[in-house]
Formats: C-alpha cells, sequence, structure tokens
C-alpha cells in the first residue's frame, strides 16, 4: 500500500466514518485546532493522543504503531547520511505489529510481586520482534527492543520476585537487548548496536547464561567484520567458540562462531583458515539437533551457501562465489526476506565483477522489489548504493537503466 503519513492515516479513518474534526475532538477528548495541525502533519502525536484518536476510531492499534514508528523515523532523520541509507517504508501491518509489543512506554510495568509470566511476556515479545527484523529488516524496530530492554530493567530494579524469576528477567532483558542491538546495527546505528550487546554480554554474566553470552560475542564479531577489524572480530569470536563447546555443543548455536572466525579471516587474506572454519562450520550443521536457541533460526545451509559466498567475495573469488549466492537466494522464503535482499545485492555486486551487466541489474532490480515492499534495511540499501553507482556507469544497457530509473526516485524518497 502507498505509504502515509500519521497524520494522512487520521484523516483518512476519520472520514472514513463520516466524522468532521469536532466530532473526533468530542470523542477523544483532543482540542480541534491540535487534531487539526496532527492531520495537516504540522505537529507530531504524542503517544497518549495517538492512543486516544486510536481508541475513538477504533483502529486496533495501528494508529499507536504508526506513531511509535514514525518518532523512530523522526529521530534517525535528525542524523546525516544520504536519503537512501535513511529510507524507511512505512507499513500499516508493520505497525500494527510493533504497536501489539507493547513496552515500557505502555506504563503497563508490574508493581509489586513480579513472576515468570512477566519474564515470558518479555520474552515473547523479543521473540515476536526477531521475527519482524527477519522479515522486514532493523529499521523502525530497534526502539521497540529497546523499550522491551527498559520494562526488563524497570522490573529488575521496582518488582519484588524469587531469585529464580530474577534470573528470566535477566535472561529476558539480556535478549531485548540482543534484538535491540541487532536492529541498531541493521538501521546503521553502530554505536547504539555496540553498546546494547555490551548491555547484553553484562546481564547475561549476571544470570550465568551461556546461550546469551554466545550470542553477544558472536554479534560483536560480526560487526567487528562490518566494521573491517578482523583480528577484534576473532577475538570475539574465539571466545564465543569456547563457551559454545562447554554450553551446547551439538547445537547450532555451536556454528554461529566458526561463520563469524570465517568472515573474519577472509577480511584478513587468510584463505586457508577461512575455508577450514567453513568446512567445519557445515559439519557442525550437519550434525546439529534443531532444539535450542530461537536466535539460531538463521542458520541454515542456505546461510553458510551465503556466509561461503561472502568470504569467497572478499577473497576476490566470484566464479566461487557467484552459484552459492544463486543457491542461497532461491532458498530464502520471505521468512527471512531481509536476508534475501541482501544475498541479491551481494549477487548483483558478484555479477558486475565477473561483467556480467545484464545479470548484475536483474539481481538489483530484485532487490529493490524487497526494499520497495515491506523490507527497510541501512545495511542492504548502503551495499545496493555502491552496486548503484557501479551501474551507473552501463548507460547503455537496457537492464542498468530500468534499475537506475527506479532507483533514483527511490533515493529522493
Amino acid at each position: 500500500m502507498p505509504e502515509e503519513t500519521f497524520g494522512e492515516n487520521l484523516r483518512r479513518m476519520r472520514q472514513a466514518r463520516g466524522w468532521s474534526l469536532r466530532r473526533l475532538s468530542e470523542e477523544s477528548h483532543i482540542d480541534k485546532g491540535h487534531l487539526s495541525r496532527i492531520e495537516r502533519d504540522q505537529r507530531p502525536a504524542s503517544e497518549a493522543i495517538a492512543s486516544a484518536v486510536d481508541a475513538a476510531l477504533q483502529a486496533g492499534g495501528s494508529l499507536i504503531g504508526l506513531a511509535q514508528v514514525q518518532r523512530a523515523v523522526a529521530e534517525r532523520a535528525a542524523v546525516t547520511s544520504d536519503s537512501m541509507r535513511r529510507r524507511t517504508f512505512v507499513t500499516a501491518p508493520l505497525a500494527v505489529a510493533v504497536a501489539s509489543l507493547g513496552g515500557a512506554d505502555d506504563e503497563l510495568v508490574a508493581v509489586g510481586r513480579v513472576g515468570a509470566a512477566d519474564a515470558q511476556r518479555l520474552h515473547r515479545a523479543v521473540t515476536r520482534l526477531r521475527v519482524l527484523g527477519h522479515q522486514h529488516g532493523g529499521e523502525s524496530l530497534w526502539q521497540a527492543a529497546a523499550g522491551i530492554a527498559r520494562e526488563g530493567y524497570t522490573i529488575l530494579e521496582q518488582g519484588t520476585f524469587s531469585a529464580a524469576v530474577g534470573d528470566q528477567i535477566l535472561a529476558a532483558t539480556g535478549r531485548a537487548q540482543m534484538c535491540a542491538g541487532w536492529l541498531a546495527f541493521d538501521s546503521g546505528r553502530q554505536d547504539i548496536a555496540r553498546s546494547c550487546y555490551n548491555e547484553a554480554l553484562a546481564l547475561a554474566r549476571q544470570a550465568s547464561n551461556h546461550g546469551i553470552e554466545v550470542h553477544a560475542l558472536v554479534n560483536l564479531a560480526f560487526q567487528s567484520t562490518f566494521l573491517r577489524m578482523p583480528r577484534q572480530a576473532l577475538r570475539y569470536a574465539d571466545a564465543a567458540e569456547r563457551i559454545a563447546q562447554s554450553y551446547d555443543p551439538t547445537g547450532r548455536i555451536a556454528v554461529v562462531p566458526l561463520i563469524r572466525q570465517a568472515t573474519a579471516h577472509a577480511i584478513a587474506g587468510d584463505r586457508g583458515e577461512s575455508a577450514k572454519a567453513t568446512t567445519l562450520a557445515r559439519r557442525r550443521l550437519d550434525k546439529s539437533h534443531q532444539e535450542g536457541d530461537d536466535w539460531c533460526a538463521f542458520v541454515s545451509p542456505a546461510e553458510l551457501d551465503a556466509i561461503e559466498a561472502t568470504t569467497a567475495m572478499l577473497l576476490g573469488d566470484t566464479a566461487r562465489a557467484e552459484p552459492l549466492l544463486e543457491q542461497a537466494v532461491a532458498a530464502h522464503n520471505v521468512g527471512f526476506a531481509r536476508n534475501r535482499a541482501l544475498y541479491r545485492v551481494r549477487l548483483a555486486r558478484t555479477r558486475l565483477d565477473r561483467g556480467d551487466i545484464v545479470g548484475g541489474a536483474l539481481s538489483a532490480n530484485e532487490a529493490l522489489d524487497d526494499l520497495s515492499g515491506e523490507v527497510a534495511s541501512w545495511v542492504v540499501n548502503a551495499e545496493l548504493q555502491d552496486v548503484a553507482q557501479r551501474m551507473a556507469h552501463h548507460p547503455g544497457d537496457a537492464e542498468a537503466e530500468r534499475f537506475m530509473d527506479r532507483y533514483i526516485p527511490a533515493t529522493s524518497r
């Protein structure tokens, strides 16, 4: 559906009910002039106002979600960056999903006695956000995860609970920090991501939760490879490997440190060590059990194809990278649409490296299809921008021109 601001959504819903601004003012107990300015996008809607008009119009939480998302977009827009890297598609289904998560801003944090049900509620919210992140990318979602983490901290400080429940709340808060960190990373907020990961690492150690500890370390390793610091990445990945081997040596969690090692070695130019880590990762995945930490859901043969392809690209072996990326793209479904978009961009880059302009443009157009839908990822957009800069040097090719004709308007949104 077309993008709409909060004000446009509000006006459309009001008019659909046949209400005047005066009627909405009476039903929501909000000043008519203030509502008029909000509808014209001259004034942002606070959460209290969004809640009031959402209830009056029986919008099912969609207006609350849009208000939360647009506040995140406004904060991000204040950070200087090119328009494509900060572009976010806000759709009604995603806004409703975000609104349904709740969080600290709802002012519903339990006061007094806290039980296991409170911890499970936080866990469920994090799991839902993680699924949304795989489907949509991190843009517009990281603040929702940060809100869940804030709620966890509030419960830890203000609630009354047993030692066992305290450990569960610590774990839930740690998972929320990990989720916020990953989504912030995918939004290009590297400082926030690093802070969230370190917070999660501290919480994991307080709760003696080795699963979250491994998760924090491998994500720190991943961020370090992204920032082209392979030695730091290897230190984090090696630490994660040691803990994973004692925690769950036959689970998918034991595969993740190896794929981080493989990428770090490739960045460092060590082809042999990178190949060794990739081979061992495939062997462990073949023997792994399916149960375990839910954040490892992305670990699959297709993901390992993509990781091996990425290491091949880093090492200049585009002939090896191309078929692996084709396999990875074909195997990633809509449940992992964000990763599929990323690997389509990398396939486009690999084909351009091999002189296949038509094939590169086709893959880039498919990635743009994802990004024009409900996937919004700064990381994917950044890599696509690099592809677009190269594609601009081939104005005579019809497919390249079709891509640029679509890409250029998208960057001006």
